[in-house]
């Protein structure tokens, strides 16, 4: 019932955590994959393994930031597989940083990949998905972007703006047959998060989730996955919390 088959799909930051076990997922339910990514060598390991198990798989080194490697992944794309379906972008950075101690070029690094990167491949993505009645975007929120966080400034900026381009695109898209979607993870245990998070945010996230630990990336990816198939025609404009139930938690007694 849940297949994938024929469709192609693009996910930046694909070569490792939560996007290269999306891209897992992907091609499991039958889709083309491209991963996209900066880190040649892990997206090229990555492609060779979905090659061996003839899953249709392509490396595209991409920096986000740069219209015109974005415009050459979309043209990659469809010069490869014919057609594209869902679009994934999900490569970014992370910082925790007090607010007064960050500086200018931590926060226009941050604003570059994590939002303006993500705005360029969804454009891109999304003026092919109209032109075809039909497409998936599925973009990368946070839980920063839904409450204030400290040492979230920069990080948190981003992903508040990413949810609310999620709802503008979805509602500017919403006739054509292309939904846009996003997920607000909260922290996910990956090579990121165990050199960005401190113990004492460890302490932190602990006593505030009520399951009481990091999501997987593939719990995370799953999500990804809802949203990307065809069955999920009907749900546009959301940003769905992956998060242990943070955000719908108040006081925690635990005794």
């Amino acid at each position: 019932m849940y297949s994938l088959e024929g469709h192609s799909a693009i996910v930046t930051g694909g070569a490792s955590g939560i996007g290269l076990a999306t891209v897992r997922l992907l091609a499991e339910a039958g889709a083309n994959v491209v991963i996209a990514d900066i880190n040649e060598d892990a997206g090229a390991q990555a492609v060779e393994e979905f090659t061996a198990k003839g899953v249709g798989a392509l490396f595209v080194k991409t920096d986000v930031t740069r219209g015109e490697d974005v415009d050459a992944l979309i043209r990659a794309t469809t010069a490869r597989f014919g057609s594209l379906e869902i679009v994934m972008p999900f490569a970014g950075i992370g910082l925790e940083k007090l607010a007064l101690e960050t500086t200018r070029e931590e926060w226009d690094r941050m604003i570059a990949i994590n939002l303006t990167g993500s705005f360029l491949v969804m454009q891109a993505a999304g003026a092919v998905m109209v032109e075809a009645g039909y497409g998936r975007i599925v973009a990368m929120a946070s839980i920063s972007g839904m409450r204030g966080g400290t040492g979230r400034v920069a990080y948190g900026a981003t992903k508040g703006a990413m949810i609310t381009m999620t709802r503008v695109m979805a509602l500017e898209l919403a006739e054509t047959g292309v939904t846009v979607n996003a997920l607000a993870p909260g922290p996910v245990d990956t090579a990121l998060t165990r050199k960005m998070y401190d113990d004492e945010t460890r302490r932190a996230y602990d006593r505030a989730i009520p399951m009481r630990r990091f999501a997987l990336p593939e719990e995370v990816a799953h999500a990804a996955l809802f949203l990307a198939l065809p069955q999920s025609g009907y749900i546009t404009g959301i940003t769905l919390p992956v998060d242990g139930g943070f955000t719908s938690s108040g006081v925690i007694k635990r005794s």
